[in-house]
């Protein structure tokens, strides 16, 4: 049955310079709201607020009906994303968003709502309320296309998590690399591109100021990230974000199950869903700026009349970065299709990517960017080409209203070169193959006020790292083979009592690492004869207990979490993982060199909903012991960022993601972070000793505005603002090497036809602001010396238009 609960109305609603004041105890390290900082926001920030003033007194509001409300899980309270909520015998409807939140404006005809959601007891409420919210309840009689995601949090779990459904994620996607649609939709997240052009070549992140080694991302639960190194590629497979039925952010330790550690914190995609009652055929093309042309079909069988469906897309993305000699191909296969039966569902999910890239990745001295912006110091003769699979064996069994089984055989592959160019004829060519085979398989069990849900995951993961120098590819000069295997288990228990859920949730991993090679790769040093054959093994409870309390309208919650994390190849490695060679054989048989970190995350957060108004808000204070901090320096070959273990370092700060509803023409939004990072004790390569500083690529705040304006029913235009402030650039804080602030505002025009056809217009970075996301201090001809700092440029004014049609 639907439960229908009105809400109640709630009249309520209603220094210059940069202080460096240091402590590792207190939860905000500085208090006080720098005015330099209020001066710049003002400055840059005063053209949106004007636009902003002038579309409200132009607005006209509404004299129809409007209804709002939410649509929720009526045994968990889960927000059901993507739920139908449309007027009867009209046309007029809409879908809830990531908040399972709906808003429509009802029109003449019938006042009755037609609530609809796959594999639940779709109903037709007659008895409307400005403000509701719907309980729907499963249909176990017919179980449709579920998707359990044993990483995924509720609406009613104590976790800091974004959630950001289908619609939300094609309102701002146009190709981009799917971090830099995610940080402009969730708080903490800063992306950075290697061509400067964020659609094509590699794009990288971090959440919270940490990099994407130390962030799990999983597809339908199953790692996407390179076990060995730990990070994700999102260029191998372009084009993910559009197979996504939504995906979930969770900040700090989250509820991963699967996988590298969640330590900075979680990116869960959903792929998209098989169910529907028809047929569709989509395109999508997309051309603008640094020559990129993207074109891509889709297909959905929607579910036949024997229970199958399928699903497909294929892209083809080409551009030429906006660098010199930054160009990129790309082709994307997503497939995902099988059985939806009654009490089991078997499915196949996958994709395949191939990508080539001219390489752009050194950073460029700030004096010749400004001589030529588009400067590159790769050699142009340099293009990688690299490939990447997944696939996923899923079955789903209903075993009975209770208890549901979910379970998953995988295997991912990739496989590339990667050139460093050593004159116009002679490349030395980095070439790697990974094997990555796994099994998981989790119960989820809910009856009345709890629920529990266990399970495991084993996985073996196989790389080989091969050398040549070109034009000689036959004759390898050097090949090794790195062995990874893991086994997890979790166990998450949660009890609802009234208004108060609990939750405690533990998992526990044991991995094992293995390095193989029968030769020490020279470079004219001494090396010991024979090869070299080690291992070493990590065991990590990581424990999590939390609770959330409902106050009707709003929530709050606390949680506190622990993990831990072991190191990557190429942290023991020393920042070389392309070999085991002279210069880090020994730390290759050290465990000391580089030992697992480990975090305790506090987290307190505030949740309020109403008709025109959504807030989260949240606290953090993450306590770090041995943290594998990126300290500035880059290794010998000029790419990988080098880390080394930091004793004692916290991160501190607030969180929000806010909208507001003026009325069915505008729309406001705003994502941000501040906060605050403290090391205790940094000891440089020269023995140099630094207290109480900062952490590199922290940058107090973060903040992403925008304002939505629907003329009509049929257009909508966007514009929105980023604003990042200055972060150092290397661990000692030396102001030499500061990373500028940025600040950028994008626009959007689309125009809908009778939804099958929208036509998009993307302006980015309007006013042409160069700006940067990251850098390092960089040594240019490698003789020793560093000669400044060095900067990746973030793209210029880039514009684009992109069609797509939905028949």
């Amino acid at each position: 049955m639907t439960e229908i609960i009105p809400y109640e109305p709630d009249p309520g609603n209603t220094g210059e310079g940069k202080p460096m004041v240091h402590t590792s105890h207190s939860l905000f390290i500085r208090l006080s709201w720098p005015l330099q900082t209020t001066n710049i926001l003002w400055r840059n920030m005063k053209y949106l607020y004007l636009i902003i003033l002038s579309a409200i007194l132009f607005a006209e509001n509404s004299s129809a009906q409007v209804v709002t409300g939410r649509v929720l899980d009526a045994q968990t309270r889960e927000a059901l994303i993507g739920a139908t909520v449309q007027q009867s015998g009209t046309a007029n409807g809409t879908i809830t968003n990531a908040n399972g939140r709906f808003y429509l404006e009802l029109i003449e005809g019938e006042q009755i709502l037609l609530v609809r959601y796959l594999g639940y007891i779709s109903q037709d409420i007659q008895n409307l309320e400005t403000e509701m919210i719907i309980l729907l309840s499963p249909d176990f009689e017919q179980l449709g296309d579920i998707n359990v995601v044993s990483t995924r949090a509720s609406d009613i779990d104590p976790v800091t998590q974004t959630t950001i459904s289908r619609l939300d994620i094609e309102g701002k996607y146009l190709g981009q690399d799917p971090s830099v649609v995610l940080e402009k939709q969730t708080p903490s997240i800063v992306s950075f591109s290697d061509a400067g052009s964020d659609i094509g070549n590699y794009v990288q992140f971090r959440l919270r100021g940490m990099d994407q080694t130390r962030i799990n991302t999983t597809l339908n639960g199953v790692p996407l990230n390179d076990m060995v190194d730990q990070g994700v590629f999102f260029s191998n497979f372009s084009d993910f974000s559009n197979s996504m039925e939504s995906v979930q952010v969770q900040r700090g330790v989250g509820l991963s199950a699967n996988g590298t550690a969640s330590y900075a914190g979680s990116i869960n995609f959903e792929s998209i869903s098989l169910d529907g009652d028809r047929p569709e055929f989509g395109i999508d093309l997309t051309t603008g700026s640094f020559s990129t042309i993207r074109s891509s079909a889709e297909v959905k069988t929607g579910r036949l009349e024997n229970d199958l469906a399928f699903y497909s897309r294929f892209t083809r993305t080409v551009s030429d970065g906006f660098k010199n000699n930054s160009a990129s191909d790309s082709y994307s296969f997503f497939f995902s299709g099988g059985y939806l039966g009654d009490k089991n569902i078997i499915k196949v999910n996958g994709f395949a990517g191939k990508t080539q890239n001219d390489q752009s990745y050194l950073p460029v001295l700030e004096a010749d960017i400004d001589a030529d912006p588009k400067t590159n110091y790769n050699s142009p003769n340099d293009t990688d080409d690299f490939e990447q699979e997944l696939i996923q064996l899923q079955y789903i069994s209903l075993i009975n209203e209770e208890v549901i089984l979910n379970s998953s055989l995988y295997y991912g592959g990739s496989r590339g070169v990667f050139p460093f160019g050593l004159s116009p004829t002679t490349q030395l060519m980095f070439a790697l193959e990974n094997d990555h085979y796994g099994f998981m398989s989790d119960v989820d069990f809910n009856k009345g006020d709890i629920s529990v849900k266990g399970g495991i995951h084993a996985y073996s993961f196989q790389r080989k790292n091969i050398n040549y120098t070109s034009p000689n590819v036959s004759n390898p000069d050097y090949e090794d083979e790195t062995t990874k295997n893991e086994f997890s288990s979790f166990l998450r228990v949660g009890f609802n009592e009234g208004d108060l859920n609990i939750f405690a949730d533990v998992q526990a991993r044991f991995v094992d690492l293995e390095f193989d090679t029968e030769q020490i790769q020279s470079f004219g040093g001494a090396v010991p004869a024979g090869g070299l054959n080690t291992s070493r093994s990590w065991t990590f409870i990581n424990p999590r207990i939390g609770a959330r309390y409902s106050l009707g309208q709003s929530s709050v919650y606390a949680s506190i979490g622990s993990t831990g994390r072991e190191p990557t190849r190429t942290d023991i490695l020393q920042g070389d993982g392309s070999s085991i060679n002279e210069f880090n054989f020994t730390s290759a048989q050290d465990d000391n060199v580089v030992v697992a970190e480990h975090v305790i995350d506090y987290e307190l957060g505030y949740a309020f909903n109403n008709a025109h108004f959504d807030l989260d808000v949240n606290l953090f204070y993450m306590d770090f012991k041995n943290e594998i901090s990126l300290v500035g320096a880059l290794a010998s070959n000029s790419y990988v960022p080098l880390r080394q273990n930091i004793l004692k370092s916290n991160r501190a700060g607030i969180e929000w993601v806010a909208n507001y509803r003026l009325n069915n023409m505008i729309s406001f939004s705003t994502n941000g972070a501040y906060m605050q990072t403290n090391v205790d004790q940094f000891i440089n390569s020269s023995n140099d000793e630094f207290s109480n500083i900062e952490h590199i690529f922290a940058p107090d705040l973060n903040l992403n505005t925008s304002v939505i304006i629907k003329p009509f029913q049929d257009l909508s235009l966007t514009l929105s603002n980023r604003y990042i402030s200055d972060s150092f650039m290397e661990l000692s804080n030396d102001e030499a090497f500061r990373l500028p602030e940025v600040v950028v505002f994008d626009a959007q025009v689309s125009y809908s036809l009778n939804k099958t056809a929208e036509l998009s217009l993307f302006i980015n970075n309007i006013f042409d602001e160069l700006y940067f996301t990251d850098g390092a201090p960089v040594d240019v001809d490698f003789d020793g010396p560093i000669d400044g700092p060095g900067f990746r440029i973030q793209p210029p004014r880039n514009a684009f238009v992109q069609l797509r049609l939905n028949l």
